[in-house]
């Protein structure tokens, strides 16, 4: 049986997964980019985890490590959410015994016993709309010196002079500073373009 990572928002099955296979080539990409080794044992923090699809992804590159597969696990961004079907996926992938699975809210105070080596989102953050920008707040707030957040998400152009990254960018500043970015090639929608974003935390020095 095949793992079912669900239909997202706005979205059917065929695109879907379209999108997960050209995401998973951005993430490996991306995780190259940090310089991590892939056999570290590391925590990882999967933001706004779903039905385990990033999980998996964060999971097969670094092989020893530890994820945290977080997510409120309600909402319709991802259809058919469940805890329950999240560890039937995490089971079907033979990689349970290496994911501790939390209910929580990426909007508020974050109350984790880790601190993480790599934090993990994919199309979580545009959905929470001006929150988002708690949510990376409290991402910041669960990470180590020296991490990165991988960040992969819709932005959103509401017109032509708007460049959406940059604008969420500058609302980061003192936070988050971005340490490289990519796009998918042929991506032309005008209006939401799927970017992602290395961001290492800011720490004000002593």
């Amino acid at each position: 049986m095949d793992p079912d990572f669900g239909i997202y928002h706005h979205s059917n099955r065929e695109e879907s997964e379209k999108l997960r296979k050209n995401a998973e080539l951005l993430f490996n990409e991306s995780f190259k980019k940090t310089g991590m080794d892939r056999e570290s044992e590391i925590n990882i923090l999967d933001a706004g985890c779903g039905l385990g699809f990033l999980t998996y992804i964060a999971s097969s590159y670094f092989i020893n490590a530890r994820i945290y597969a977080l997510d409120k696990f309600s909402g319709n961004e991802l259809q058919g959410i469940s805890v329950e079907k999240l560890k039937i996926n995490l089971e079907t992938l033979k990689i349970s015994d290496r994911v501790d699975v939390i209910e929580g809210d990426l909007a508020e105070k974050l109350n984790l016993d880790e601190s993480f080596d790599l934090v993990v989102s994919n199309l979580v953050l545009h959905n929470l709309g001006r929150s988002r920008f708690r949510a990376y707040e409290n991402i910041k707030s669960a990470m180590k010196e020296g991490s990165y957040f991988i960040n992969a998400d819709g932005f959103i152009r509401r017109n032509i002079f708007m460049n959406p990254l940059k604008n969420d960018m500058n609302k980061l500043n003192g936070i988050f500073e971005p340490a490289f970015a990519m796009s998918l090639k042929g991506d032309e929608n005008f209006f939401f373009k799927y970017i992602l974003v290395g961001l290492k935390p800011v720490f004000n020095q002593p």
